[in-house]
């Protein structure tokens, strides 16, 4: 019979890790909210456009392992900006991107029946399609060739559980510029979200 090797070991531990991982997975729905703005950096200046409501809607899982839990999210959600006339004759102007973005977080968690728990994680969002709102509402598209499509940010936030159902409330930062057509001009967004989660 051949020796059995610390390789062997670390297979069977592997797998033993997943299957105890898959095994306590959840999946579940998430509803959310963000309010969403700009920040643009031109040369040396800098403005801020006002923030916009967006929606938020995703598909989350969770994998304990430990005192953690890893939890994949897939989103479908709003971001952009306002830009307020201040003079009233042109009114409200606002963007609006609408991402699929990929967030991979780590949660640690506390407590068991009403749990509390911080969560971090990068992201990955991809650029889906985007629309100019003025104040009549009348819309039309953006123009991509001018935008990035992929960008790269990270979310972080804390959850209130109560046993199938969680709430979240998160800060989603992007650390890329979206614009592509000028090496001067720099736009980054960023979001506040909440959210409620129904596991499945």
């Amino acid at each position: 019979m051949p020796p059995f090797r610390f390789s062997q070991i670390g297979v069977l531990f592997l797998l033993f890790l997943s299957s105890g991982l898959w095994a306590q997975s959840t999946v579940g729905i998430r509803i959310g909210v963000i309010n969403a703005n700009q920040n643009i950096h031109i040369d040396d200046t800098k403005e801020e456009l006002s923030r916009k409501l967006g929606a938020d809607l995703a598909v989350v899982a969770e994998f304990p392992l430990f005192f953690f839990t890893l939890n994949p999210e897939i989103h479908w959600l709003q971001k952009g900006g306002k830009i307020e006339d201040l003079n009233g004759s042109f009114g409200d102007y606002s963007r609006t991107f609408n991402y699929l973005e990929i967030p991979l977080l780590v949660r640690l968690n506390f407590g068991s029946t009403l749990g509390f728990s911080f969560f971090a994680g990068p992201s990955f969002g991809y650029l889906l399609n985007g629309t100019d709102k003025d104040h009549d509402g009348s819309t039309t598209d953006i123009d991509l060739d001018f935008y990035k499509r992929t960008e790269f940010g990270a979310h972080m936030g804390g959850v209130i559980s109560f046993g199938p159902v969680s709430v979240d409330i998160r800060y989603i930062l992007g650390l890329t510029n979206i614009f592509e057509k000028a090496s001067n001009i720099e736009i980054l967004n960023s979001s506040l979200g909440a959210g409620v989660t129904l596991k499945l």
